[in-house]
């Protein structure tokens, strides 16, 4: 790695920082949801192209850096949410979700990308076990056999199924289509190369 992509790989992290520094401060005023924040922090990371830099790794002060300034999002309960749907079963609709195939892609793409313990050939398995069985997936047996961090079951009074706003905003929207259908237009909004409203659904419409 070169002097001048050491240089470059420190400044982008210094950004990095004051990014989230300046997204924290906007959903503390509630001029952004942490959804929106969310979904910018994603996306302006993508415009750096990170992955771009050669050799790409921060030093032990940005690392310390990184950490002192990395807000961990409190996490969110998907049991309350499933209890907005289905207020005697919410238990049955989360393993519903899991049942999904896409669901498990989306779990499954979230953890290989935040989590290095992730074991992605024992979820490779799981996926194929229940292809192919009636059995039925429950966030423990994700968790335990996958070491999945992005959700989590608790138990206890105020125990349930709990998962880091990213996924629980991904379980909202399956469950509820108005909440995707909100998160889409919020997408779109980013866009700017798409066109507001669809060609066949008039401004008044729109």
């Amino acid at each position: 790695m070169t002097e001048a992509e050491k240089r470059r790989a420190e400044a982008i992290w210094t950004y990095r920082i004051s990014q989230e520094k300046v997204l924290k401060s906007l959903v503390a005023r509630g001029i952004f949801t942490q959804e929106h924040a969310n979904y910018m922090s994603d996306y302006l990371l993508e415009q750096l192209n990170l992955l771009d830099v050669p050799g790409s790794h921060l030093s032990s002060i940005g690392e310390k850096m990184i950490n002192a300034n990395r807000g961990h999002s409190p996490y969110v309960s998907l049991t309350d949410i499933a209890r907005e749907k289905n207020s005697k079963s919410p238990g049955y609709l989360i393993q519903s979700w899991l049942r999904n195939s896409n669901s498990i892609e989306y779990l499954r793409l979230w953890e290989k990308r935040f989590n290095p313990s992730f074991l992605d050939d024992e979820c490779e398995k799981l996926i194929q076990t229940i292809r192919t069985s009636s059995a039925t997936l429950t966030p423990k047996i994700w968790i335990s056999v996958t070491k999945a961090v992005g959700i989590e079951s608790r138990a206890g009074k105020n125990g349930g199924t709990m998962a880091h706003p990213e996924i629980a905003e991904a379980f909202r929207a399956w469950l509820f289509p108005e909440v995707m259908l909100k998160m889409v237009k919020r997408y779109r909004c980013f866009q700017p190369e798409l066109d507001e409203s669809p060609a066949h659904v008039s401004k008044a419409e729109s």
